[in-house]
């Protein structure tokens, strides 16, 4: 059996270079609503999905997107509980930081327990059991899966993966948009 994790596409998003973290609302809202700059999706990837027997993706417009360019319309298994956990952000009107120190500080106090305007680690570490569970189903009943995810969601599926036995790479924290890494256990 295999299930192949894979992040979206990379969201045709600029935003503000700079911003508060209040400002990170906006940020964080017009990122969410990008679209995916499909040009960039390897040949590689699209070949991948023409020998996966069932596709899942999350909610998420991205997702969704991204799965289309894939393989077609995501019509298998769209579902909230894929979606990504998103970043949290204080209600600060200062300082002014560029937002990729924000967003690594951020993600960064949401492993260490800060949830604000987001769900906690914990309940988005339960939310990844379910998506597991899910995805180890499909798996059982079509031989292999390909999710569409999100970064941060996918690392903390793979890891519920690895625990249930399912051998695959450890660390997904730096994979780039559109990469697949597969996870697989003998039935």
């Amino acid at each position: 059996m295999q299930i192949t994790l894979v992040r979206h596409g990379r969201p045709n998003y600029s935003g503000a270079e700079r911003c508060t973290p209040r400002e990170m609302k906006t940020w964080i809202e017009g990122y969410n609503r990008a679209p995916v700059v499909c040009s960039e999706v390897p040949q590689s990837l699209i070949d991948q999905a023409k020998r996966t027997e069932v596709f899942a993706c999350s909610s998420i417009s991205r997702c969704v997107e991204s799965r289309t360019r894939i393989a077609g319309g995501c019509t298998d298994e769209v579902d909230e509980v894929f979606a990504e956990a998103h970043l949290p952000y204080p209600d600060w009107n200062g300082p002014k930081l560029p937002v990729k120190v924000w967003r690594i500080l951020f993600r960064g106090a949401w492993f260490l327990g800060f949830a604000r305007h987001t769900e906690s680690i914990r309940v988005s570490r339960k939310r990844a059991r379910k998506a597991a569970d899910r995805l180890i189903e499909l798996a059982r009943i079509h031989g292999s899966v390909m999710l569409i995810g999100h970064g941060i969601m996918n690392v903390l599926i793979s890891a519920e993966l690895r625990k249930r036995g399912w051998s695959g790479p450890l660390n997904l924290i730096l994979k780039d948009y559109w990469q697949p890494c597969a996870y697989r256990k003998a039935r």
